[in-house]
């Protein structure tokens, strides 16, 4: 079955371009000389994860838990795999690494500079010299000997073990230096046992024998006349695969020299300086060329059953049916079932290379348990006979393991990953937090914030001492997160208030070694994340207001107002990412938190979380869609496709805010890459809005997408649009001619404000019997409006009284009566006056009399006011404590006291009530109604509180009269 080439598809830049899979090669990894590194999950992923890790990259190499990168700071630097954090520096040099190899116990880096490092597992680094020119490429074999093609046309071969140069050999191509050259004479070692050496060479890939260094055979293609450039080996050994200067690719049968037909020329002749296989030895390779393209090649070969062809094998070797080689040992039978995995060697049969032993075959290579890897290759069960022993023996059969899915890790919404060093903090509707730094200058490390609007805030420059790397921004707070790493002092949140005056930066440092993953601002709140999955949240002023722990490892956060979003993972990711989102209100110290499932695509991952400017939560994920949340409905709505905005499958969008009310969404499109650039700063623009409904071209569709978003979504003038464009649709469906679509429309409307004018409309365009059939609808829409109101009214007052009583209940339990017995002041008596005359005197002096008496007694009728003794104490003077008086009886009794008292008679009354709620409700309404009554009935014994009418002789007082009775006597 001939081979199948793909497209070559945009990697990187133009420039030297690496590829690679991981071990067990599940993942494709690629480098390219704009310094960036992807993780692909095929060569056809859309959004592969990308990380800026130096201004170039010209080698990478992954070893299970890390992987090395050569970057043009003349260093291999490790990084733990796929966080992609910092785990030390393995080699430094005075030029560029451009080749990293290895094997299980060596590690070797060639760099321009002609050196080559080889530091072992368990030893200490040493050098390899007498090179005279760049070191192209290197390989590592499975008996320790490095092979090393240079720029002075030499390929040498060193045995590592005892730094010894073993062979040369010669006419190579001759280059001064590793950039810009395209033939590298990539030598690859026989993968299963080493025995072989195979390097490009002309038109031909030459093939030695590692024991004599012998030439074996030398294979060409007659139909490629380009120079070879790379070669490789499959995983087992036996096949080889080979590619030009031109795009070409040549694939042979070792053994039978046959070559595997396919599609040899590529459609551009760029050359391809990249070649690796998969590891699974699945028949699948991938290339790369110096357009910074990457492709595959699949179907070279059938995968067959790896458990029956071990028994064969096993048999074969029993009944000496083999054909082996001269140097082959039974290191080469385990070795074509598990590839790259070392078998335990015996050392007692090193000797004798040719000796083929079943019970060497049960004992040394017994399939062990595996990695998960490997699990799925190794299957079923090997007998085999000796033909000096009869014993049946088996090799162990692997138990197979699920197939794992990565978890997304934690991002900031509207920020560029960390690695970057011009990067975005904090891109939103109030300004941009960039952040700057340098490589090659430990000093340039700063951050600046912009506001879109100039008029409110002036920018601010800072100096990054702290290493702040996550920021969020609002009207009110600009807030920094930094780690612990300075000076060990602990993660730390700076805060910068915008509208306060005095002090405007405050600080808190998290306890312990707890990290910040993240921070979001809003006017009224700051919200941190942490790895302990704690949520602090903060004042604007700093005040601390909670800390609440997540559910799950967190995604993602977003803030508004007294609100916040949490994305967090509800559960281990399968084929889709499982998230939920915990949408948190917090006003005053009241907490309120509704959990919902999030809507992500088929295979999809978050990437971008946020709120509205009229505050619904927003997400946006890889596959393009943009999703608004609408919580009365508690649903979903897509209300963008980014495919109707990217120009290729490299584009992507960058989400900066979310206009409901104008219905629009600010975004930057990012042509051929996943983030914007920071330096020239793109200009945002604006989309509308746009459901993705079927026939959306179509004037109806277009206008059915527009009703719908009338509806669900809050805009500015949703009822008048709702309006016009349900007249639009009436009026098409008559145009139409479909009359029982124009009534369902009214129908699903359900407005008694435009049945009058659909009624209208349908008489003047004669459509009378559609008209008569709209005119019941009238009364039955009034009727349902009052009810929809009246029972809204009804809820509401329910809710206000509950919550009242409720309120009630809670200040009398704070509020209890104290016991502690009370202290009762003295009455106040007023004291003689010692400058007052004697009784008699004072009985015998006439009275003053009232100056104003005379107009009191005409004109009112009255008598003087009485003299008061001053010795009498008014009754109204002395104070009482009030404390064992009864209490104003108009308050009337409680309602949670009456309702305990006949919780019992309610249950038999309304079987029907199934909670507590619902009996609360009827037994509410039940107790409004007795109080109402009980307030209109007069209770016996007690006058009626009626008005009394004027009799016919009371006169109405003159103004005159009413002005006299605030005359005074004076005495």
């Amino acid at each position: 079955m001939p081979f199948k080439r793909s497209n070559m598809r945009y990697g990187h830049i133009i420039g030297y371009t690496g590829v690679t899979y991981q071990d067990d090669g599940d993942r494709i990894i690629s480098i390219g000389q704009d310094g960036d590194i992807r993780i692909w999950d095929g060569v056809y992923d859309e959004d592969p994860t990308t990380s800026c890790l130096a201004e170039s990259i010209w080698a990478v190499l992954h070893s299970g838990s890390r992987i090395l990168v050569a970057t043009d700071l003349n260093t291999v630097q490790a990084y733990k795999y796929p966080e992609l954090e910092k785990d030390g520096i393995e080699f430094r040099f005075t030029a560029f690494v451009t080749s990293l190899a290895r094997n299980e116990r060596f590690l070797a880096a060639g760099s321009e500079d002609g050196t080559i490092k080889v530091k072992p597992v368990d030893g200490e680094e040493f050098e390899l010299g007498g090179l005279d020119g760049p070191v192209l490429s290197m390989d590592v074999s499975r008996k320790d000997l490095l092979a090393a093609s240079c720029g002075d046309g030499q390929l040498r071969i060193w045995k590592l073990n005892g730094k010894d140069l073993v062979q040369t050999f010669g006419g190579l191509r001759k280059v001064k230096s590793f950039e810009g050259n395209v033939l590298y004479g990539t030598p690859a070692f026989e993968p299963s046992r080493g025995h072989l050496l195979a390097y490009p060479k002309d038109q031909g890939i030459v093939v030695v024998d590692t024991s004599s260094w012998e030439q074996r055979k030398v294979l060409k293609h007659p139909k490629i006349s380009a120079n070879f450039s790379r070669c490789a080996f499959s995983p087992r050994g036996d096949y080889l695969a080979a590619v030009t200067e031109k795009g070409d690719i040549a694939i042979w049968e070792y053994k039978t020299e046959q070559l595997i037909e396919g599609e040899i020329a590529a459609t551009e002749p760029h050359p391809i300086i990249g070649l690796a296989w998969h590891p699974k030895n699945n028949g699948e390779l991938v290339i790369c060329d110096d357009q910074g393209q990457v492709g595959e090649v699949k179907d070279v070969f059938e995968s067959l059953d790896d458990g029956n062809d071990l028994m064969e094998m096993a048999e074969r070797e029993a009944n000496g049916d083999m054909e082996l080689d001269n140097d082959m040992d039974v290191e080469d039978i385990y070795s074509k079932y598990v590839a790259g995995e070392k078998p335990v060697e015996d050392e007692s049969d090193d000797d004798d290379e040719n000796t083929i032993s079943v019970n060497k075959l049960k004992s040394q290579y017994m399939v062990p348990e595996a990695d998960d890897d490997l699990l799925m290759d190794m299957l079923g069960k090997a007998k085999a006979e000796d033909h000096d022993d009869e014993d049946s023996r088996s090799v162990a059969s692997a138990k197979v393991v699920a197939k794992s899915f990565r978890m997304q890790e934690y991002f900031q919404p509207g920020s560029t990953p960390v690695n970057f060093e011009n990067r975005y903090m904090c891109y939103n509707h109030v300004g941009i937090i960039r952040a700057h730094r340098s490589v090659s200058d430990e000093k340039e490390n700063s951050i600046e914030v912009e506001f879109h609007d100039s008029s409110k805030h002036h920018g601010i420059h800072l100096n990054n001492y702290l290493n702040h790397k996550v920021a969020g921004l609002s009207e009110t707070v600009v807030a920094m997160g930094c780690g612990s790493e300075v000076e060990n002092k602990g993660s730390k949140l700076v805060c910068i208030n915008l509208v306060s005056f005095g002090n405007r930066e405050w600080s808190c440092t998290m306890p312990g070694t707890e990290e910040i993953i993240g921070v979001v601002a809003s006017d009224k709140i700051v919200v941190v994340a942490t790895d302990e999955r704690f949520l602090r949240v903060f004042t604007t002023r700093g005040t601390q207001r909670e800390v609440l722990s997540a559910p799950g490892p967190l995604v993602a956060m977003a803030a508004f107002g007294d609100h916040f979003l949490v994305a967090y993972h509800r559960s281990p990711a399968n084929e889709d990412q499982q998230l939920n989102l915990m949408i948190v209100t917090c006003v005053k110290y009241k907490l309120r938190c509704r959990d919902i499932p999030l809507c992500l695509s088929p295979g999809a991952e978050l990437c971008w979380l946020g709120y509205s400017d009229k505050g619904s939560p927003v997400t946006y994920d890889s596959a393009g869609i943009l999703r608004i949340y609408h919580a009365t409905a508690n649903m979903w709505f897509p209300i963008l496709d980014a495919d109707k905005y990217k120009a290729g499958a490299s584009d992507n969008l960058f989400i900066v805010t979310v206009a409901e009310s104008l219905q629009q969404v600010q975004l930057i499109v990012c042509r051929g890459s996943k983030y914007p650039l920071t330096n020239p700063r793109p200009l945002p623009m604006n989309a509308t809005f746009s459901q993705p409904l079927c026939d959306v071209e179509g004037e109806k569709g277009a206008l059915e997408d527009v009703l719908m978003r009338s509806v669900y979504i809050k805009s500015d003038e949703a009822e008048t649009v709702l309006k016009e464009t349900a007249i639009k649709l009436f009026a098409l469906a008559c145009r139409s001619e479909t009359e029982q679509r124009a009534k369902e429309l009214v129908e699903t409307i359900g407005s008694s404000q435009l049945v009058p004018i659909f009624m209208k409309y349908a008489s003047k365009i004669k459509r009378y019997h559609l008209a008569e059939s709209l005119a019941p609808l009238l009364p039955t829409f009034q009727q349902q409006e009052r009810e929809e109101e009246q029972q809204e009214l009804e809820t509401n007052r329910e809710n206000a009284a509950m919550v009242a009583e409720l309120q009630h209940i809670t200040v009398e339990a704070v509020t209890r009566r104290d016991t502690t017995p009370k202290i009762k002041p003295m009455p106040m008596v007023m004291r003689k006056n010692p400058f007052k005359r004697a009784d008699s005197a004072s009985k015998s002096s006439p009275a003053p009399s009232n100056p104003l008496g005379h107009l009191t007694g005409k004109a009112i009728g009255f008598s003087s006011p009485k003299t008061v003794d001053p010795e009498e104490v008014p009754s109204t003077l002395e104070p009482e404590n009030n404390e064992n008086q009864p209490k104003n009886s108009a308050t009337g009794p409680k309602f949670m006291p009456w309702f305990e008292d006949n919780k019992s008679r309610l249950k038999e009354q309304h079987p029907d009530a199934a909670t507590d709620a619902e009996l609360i409700k009827i037994g509410m309404r039940q107790f409004k109604a007795q109080n109402t009554a009980a307030a209109t009935t007069p209770q016996a014994g007690t006058p009626a509180t009626e008005k009394r009418k004027l009799d016919e002789t009371d006169k109405g007082e003159s103004g005159v009269a009413k002005l006299a009775k605030f005359g005074f006597t004076k005495n």
